[in-house]
């Protein structure tokens, strides 16, 4: 049976990354779109034929008879927009970071427990192919146990939104609507690859956000952030305060180490040192329809009953939490919060 859905907000993301990803999609197809901007929906009709159009989220829920919606709106709007759609009993696609806190996290998860949908975060860059690489590496036990991890994130600002004139109006730096600066719009990524790699639950985590280039601006600029494991420890550099554009990251284990160096991923382990070059740089682009495609069928598969039914949303609950404490970490001169 084809699934009906509909993308809710027409930004960046779901114009250069998602709309892509469900074109041509033998399981789903995208029935309506709504945007708070009406100029959105009219640029978009030729990408979308057929499709109803909305203004109104509420709007679009009263009316449609769907299966599913794919969030694509400012992370500000997440809580209230997912709490809808879930209340209805539909399943739900949400690009990251899930909710802001700890109290929309508990909203939006009693409405799911309530409703049985789903609830899926685009955690995308797990399907990038140096990472799926590296992953692959470290779980096919190539250097033994992880005992460390160094994630690197280089970028000179935010990515710019669709329809701001003067950067300052750039929903990444409202605090409302981003709920942070870089912590959450590069941190998210490298919290759920990091959880991933290691493989456990972490203890601890310690935080510093400052503002080096931009003091000016409402919210970080860069991150520094500590995550303590019962066997390993993983640190994390994230800035927009940077003169170059790149991800680097290190997982040194008990029988060898993985380097990524942006599109060069290099295995040092008993028999000597190897390495894989990819035509793609993992900093590269920043909306990677590509890496969507994959994330659509996990939550398709998910909706269908498949066997990984729930750790997607345990992934997203672990990174706010460890959001939320990072912020309350910083609070404190960086001391090290303990996962509750």
């Amino acid at each position: 049976m084809m699934l009906k859905g509909a993308i809710v907000g027409l930004g960046n993301v779901a114009i250069h990354g998602h709309l892509s990803g469900w074109e041509g999609c033998d399981r789903a197809e995208i029935v309506a779109a709504a945007d708070s901007l009406e100029s959105r929906l009219v640029q978009q009709r030729s990408r979308l034929p057929g499709a109803r159009f909305y203004t109104d989220v509420g709007a679009l829920l009263e009316s449609e008879a769907l299966d599913f919606i794919d969030v694509c709106t400012p992370p500000g709007t997440h809580a209230a927009i997912v709490h809808l759609a879930l209340g209805r009993g539909v399943h739900v696609l949400c690009e990251k970071p899930l909710v802001l806190s700890l109290e929309e996290l508990r909203v939006v998860g009693e409405a799911r427990a309530k409703r049985g949908c789903v609830l899926y975060t685009v955690h995308n860059w797990r399907y990038a192919p140096i990472i799926m690489k590296a992953t692959d590496l470290i779980r096919s036990g190539s250097i033994g146990a992880v005992r460390r991890v160094r994630w690197e994130t280089f970028r000179h600002g935010p990515v710019l939104s669709a329809v701001q004139g003067a950067r300052s109006d750039n929903w990444r730096l409202d605090p409302g609507m981003a709920g942070g600066g870089v912590l959450l719009d590069h941190g998210w990524h490298a919290l759920y690859v990091i959880l991933q790699w290691v493989g456990e639950g972490p203890q601890t985590v310690a935080a510093s956000l400052e503002k080096r280039e931009r003091p000016d601006w409402p919210v970080e600029d860069t991150a520094t952030l500590q995550l303590g494991f019962p066997e390993a420890v993983a640190d994390v550099f994230l800035t927009w305060a940077s003169s170059r554009r790149e991800n680097r990251a290190e997982v040194v284990g008990t029988r060898g180490t993985i380097r990524v160096e942006d599109e060069t991923l290099i295995l040092a382990d008993g028999r000597g040192e190897r390495s894989w070059r990819f035509e793609q740089p993992l900093s590269q682009g920043s909306y990677h329809p590509e890496w969507f495609c994959q994330v659509r069928e996990d939550f398709l598969c998910e909706i269908a009953g498949g066997t990984q039914k729930g750790e997607n949303l345990v992934m997203a609950s672990l990174c706010v939490q460890l959001v939320q404490l990072a912020k309350e970490s910083h609070s404190r001169g960086g001391q090290p919060s303990a996962l509750r």
